[in-house]
């Protein structure tokens, strides 16, 4: 059975399965060991978190990429990036699930190839199964030890320039990903702190500060995922329309709470702000807190701790806020004393 690959080349974008810009978390890490024989102008890496290879050829000459039955797939060089309309790969790529696809007639892995031009440059991308793990199950080895890293996916694929054959190998690790624990609770005493601080004399400044510090880690949630993917610009954008949308609502609600003469009209916004937050920066990627692979140009640790930041900032917020939507009700008035006519003293003598 042939294996298969996912979303082609040049210009085609990572899903961003999740809600978020980049792509979804995991434990499994793809590397690019050895292009053998090493060859000066031809490098191969692992982007998107594994879901595609990157090849770039500055070597002057055509290199052809084997397709999963040995034809020609793809073609890169000095004109550009071309794929074989009779390779059956550029049609199995079009679809992440082999069983769903049905080649056309003029796919035919032993006829000559039928070249297209799909791109500029000197550069294709192209989501390659055998570089990933395919498995809709965890590997035994991983199943009986999660805890420990194991190599569960050698890998290679073939190369041609002229009549040399380039293999290029890597292999598929599964690194086990942290505890979630302490990066929950971080979020949980963040909501309760603000919680708490809604109940001050001054809360509108509790708000204030709470929504600015979801902000900023949402910004600087993006910053890194934006960095790290290779999907196109309106791609990226809208898988990230949920963080956007809150840091925006967030601003919103910051300026209201200090426009407004009382700031209690501007709860419901902040409410709406804060859960948006929540969600878009939070929820959305709240599987970084355990796995080891994370789609950043950040450390680990600081994308972990801006997504429990805007999830526990968010959700304390959204609480705090709903907690403040119904106002006290204004004391009543006290009632005027009964009017009474002429002095005390001529009063009958029973009212006095």
């Amino acid at each position: 059975m042939v294996v298969i690959a996912a979303a082609t080349v040049l210009g085609a974008t990572p899903a961003a399965a999740h809600g978020t810009s980049g792509p979804e978390a995991t434990n499994y890490d793809t590397r690019v060991h050895e292009i053998s024989p090493e060859t000066p102008g031809l490098s191969v890496r692992a982007v998107d978190l594994g879901e595609r290879l990157e090849l770039t050829n500055t070597t002057g000459t055509d290199v052809v990429v084997l397709g999963y039955e040995e034809e020609p797939y793809l073609r890169v060089g000095p004109d550009g990036v071309f794929e074989n309309r009779r390779s059956p790969a550029t049609y199995l790529n079009e679809s992440p699930d082999d069983a769903n696809v049905r080649l056309p007639e003029i796919a035919d892995p032993a006829a000559p190839p039928e070249w297209r031009r799909i791109g500029d440059g000197d550069t294709a991308r192209w989501h390659e199964h055998r570089a990933h793990w395919m498995g809709s199950r965890d590997p035994p080895a991983v199943r009986r030890d999660r805890g420990s890293r194991h190599v569960v996916q050698p890998w290679t694929v073939e190369l041609r320039r002229g009549d040399e054959t380039i293999q290029v190998t890597g292999d598929v690790v599964w690194v086990p990903g942290p505890s979630p624990l302490p990066w929950l609770l971080l979020s949980l005493g963040l909501a309760v702190a603000v919680v708490a601080g809604s109940r001050l004399r001054r809360w509108p400044a509790v708000f204030a500060v709470a929504l600015t510090g979801a902000i900023v880690a949402t910004v600087a949630h993006l910053a890194g995922e934006w960095g790290a993917t290779t999907a196109s610009v309106a791609s990226t954008l809208g898988g990230g329309i949920y963080a956007i949308g809150g840091i925006g609502l967030g601003a919103v609600a910051i300026a209201l709470l200090i426009a407004r003469k009382d700031a209690s009209d501007a709860t419901p916004a902040v409410l709406i702000a804060g859960l948006v937050l929540a969600l878009g920066a939070g929820l959305a990627d709240i599987s970084a807190l355990w796995h080891s692979q994370l789609a950043s140009t950040q450390a680990t640790a600081f994308v972990r701790l801006e997504v429990s930041a805007a999830l526990g900032l968010g959700l304390g917020v959204a609480a705090a806020a709903a907690l403040r939507l119904r106002r006290p009700a204004p004391g009543k008035p006290r009632p005027a004393p009964t009017p009474t006519e002429g002095p005390p003293s001529e009063l009958p003598a029973a009212t006095r």
